[in-house]
């Protein structure tokens, strides 16, 4: 199997652009794509997260992956340029209002149009919630930690497509509240691992590598 390719791009937005990476196989040119979302930026979200490359380097065989990093992260714009990153996202906290990053990946999912058509759409922890939120004609949907107890994930009981929950066995971050949630859905969860799933990014990848290549 032939190597894959990175190109470092940058997604227009309303009020800037935020960088991006593809991560393909010429093979694959024709496939649906993917689009990863990072977990929190206060909690190592960016698209050098451990989960999210091993999510770009392993999927990255059987489809093209778009990653990218939300506003004020790496070189992606600042919607308040003087202000610091932890206390731009700690005040998003505090409000509990994320609609500008939900709004900023819908235009990462338009975007992604020119490169793919159809698409899947994956989020780790935090990116599970607003993945979820902008997740419109998505093929599937994967979450990986889904912060159930800390996000409104209700939208999942009305979820078109295919969808995979992912969990860790001794995740502490996370108030997980599984039973809250009723849907189709496959269940999956990671032995013996944490949150953040250091040293088992693989067996994560390869989870979902095998569930999308099921739907």
């Amino acid at each position: 199997m032939s190597s894959h390719f990175s190109q470092d791009v940058s997604i227009p937005c309303m009020l800037g652009s935020l960088e991006g990476r593809l991560t393909y196989r010429e093979e694959n040119s024709g496939q649906p794509g993917v689009i990863l979302c990072s977990p929190h930026p206060l909690l190592a979200g960016n698209m050098d997260n451990n989960v999210v490359s091993a999510l770009a380097e392993t999927l990255a065989y059987h489809f093209p992956v778009l990653s990218f990093n939300y506003r004020g992260v790496g070189k992606s714009f600042k919607a308040e340029p003087d202000l610091p990153l932890f206390e731009y996202w700690d005040r998003l906290d505090k409000q509990n209002d994320f609609s500008e990053i939900i709004c900023d990946t819908e235009e990462v999912i338009r975007w992604s149009s020119r490169y793919f058509s159809n698409f899947h759409l994956v989020g780790y922890s935090f990116g599970s919630f607003i993945g979820l939120s902008a997740l419109g004609t998505a093929l599937s949907f994967s979450a990986i930690t889904p912060p159930l107890g800390e996000h409104d994930f209700e939208p999942l009981r009305s979820v078109g497509c295919k969808t995979l929950l992912l969990f860790a066995e001794n995740d502490n971050l996370l108030i997980q509240q599984k039973n809250n949630v009723t849907l189709h859905a496959t269940i999956h969860e990671i032995l013996g691992s944490d949150h953040f799933f250091l040293g088992r990014e693989q067996e994560v990848a390869e989870s979902i590598e095998s569930f999308l290549l099921t739907v």
